[in-house]
């Protein structure tokens, strides 16, 4: 993990190198290989709020309103498992591997 979550209101500038898409309560992809030092873009498509959350505290965003965006820059290698915390049992959960 690396640096706070920044929420974006308004959504997504295209600068960031990656993005997960939360659509239709998923993570897309739900699944993601980066390298240390990338930024993901977490991008919200839904009309209600979502959020990013590591299972182990590591990072979240906070919530991210339908249409807006947040970021997270991921520093150290590893695998962390994360979940929206209002969809986590509706099976809005994910993973990024750092490598």
């Amino acid at each position: 993990y690396g640096s706070n979550s920044t929420p974006n209101p308004g959504g997504g500038g295209g600068n960031s190198p990656t993005t997960v898409v939360m659509s239709n309560m998923t993570f897309s992809p739900a699944s993601l290989t980066i390298p240390a030092g990338t930024t993901v873009t977490w991008l919200n498509r839904d009309g209600y709020a979502h959020t990013s959350t590591s299972d182990n505290g590591v990072w979240s965003t906070g919530n991210i309103a339908g249409g807006a965006s947040a970021t997270t820059t991921f520093n150290t290698k590893g695998t962390f498992a994360y979940h929206c915390n209002y969809h986590r049992a509706m099976g809005m959960v994910g993973t990024i591997t750092v490598q």
